[in-house]
């Protein structure tokens, strides 16, 4: 990289950590942590027609990278963060702060939560194979009791932790989000960054009352019809129980934060 642009990627980072920071607020006193369950930031990219996957919900390349670089700053203000089974085997990403100028140690990452409620998280996984490396944190996996207990166990004797948690739906092997959060709690993270995938995304939207931060890069994208979008909407100008939106432009997308203090 050379210096002029590496200056101004790192005057991208001050920006994106600049906004981050007054949007969520997380140095003030109404941020001590919850007992029951850690803050919850749901975020993701969604295009002007308000898709977030494609047919299928298929991945969908949205964001630019002044707002990915937004994503990576936001990563270091949380303690846990996490995806869908379907995320790690469709894209096998290492959710670390790498597009960071000077990326935090690794014990000041984020702990990567896999929520995988028939465990098909793969031996080889990145996210695996970064714990093993030492370049990662120890990966948390959460299952349902439908979870096949050998595959547990080679993938605790790989350095993973696993936690049983209840399941909303045990035909389907759906995950409680109500237990999930207090089991992440429990596990010590007290600020817990959502990504995905689609699934996860339209899930969690559906329970408001369990989300703190919600953070929606809107890209300048129309999907169209055969695009996936999440069954609930996002807070209207109506809406009492969030409060008026904080809005920043980053490269081409619009970064809307609504946060509840």
């Amino acid at each position: 990289m050379s210096s002029s642009a590496s200056t101004s990627a790192s005057a991208d980072e001050e920006r994106a950590a600049a906004f981050l920071q007054e949007s969520l607020q997380f140095s003030s006193h109404s941020h001590r942590p919850n007992p029951a369950r850690p803050h919850v930031t749901l975020t993701f990219a969604q295009s002007q027609d308000g898709k977030i996957a494609g047919a299928g919900k298929a991945q969908l390349a949205l964001s630019g990278s002044e707002s990915m670089l937004m994503t990576h700053t936001l990563r270091t203000l949380h303690d846990g963060i996490m995806v869908g089974i379907g995320t790690v085997l469709n894209d096998n990403p290492q959710l670390n702060a790498r597009l960071l100028c000077s990326p935090p140690a690794v014990s000041q990452l984020p702990r990567p939560v896999v929520l995988d409620s028939l465990l098909r998280m793969p031996l080889d996984a990145k996210l695996m194979a970064n714990y093993a490396a030492g370049v990662g944190r120890k990966p948390l996996i959460i299952v349902s009791s439908q979870a096949d207990p050998d595959k547990r166990s080679h993938l605790e004797s790989s350095g993973a932790e696993v936690m049983q948690v209840q399941g909303s739906a045990a035909s389907m092997g759906q995950l409680d989000w109500t237990e999930t959060l207090a089991a992440i709690r429990k596990a010590g993270i007290t600020r817990l960054m959502v990504e995905g995938g689609a699934a996860v995304i339209d899930s969690l939207l559906q329970q408001p009352q369990l989300i703190d931060t919600l953070l929606v890069t809107i890209a300048p994208i129309t999907v169209g019809p055969n695009g996936f979008g999440p069954t609930a909407k996002l807070p209207g100008d109506s809406d009492a129980s969030w409060p008026a939106p904080s809005r920043a432009q980053f490269g081409k997308d619009e970064v809307v934060v609504w946060h509840r203090h």
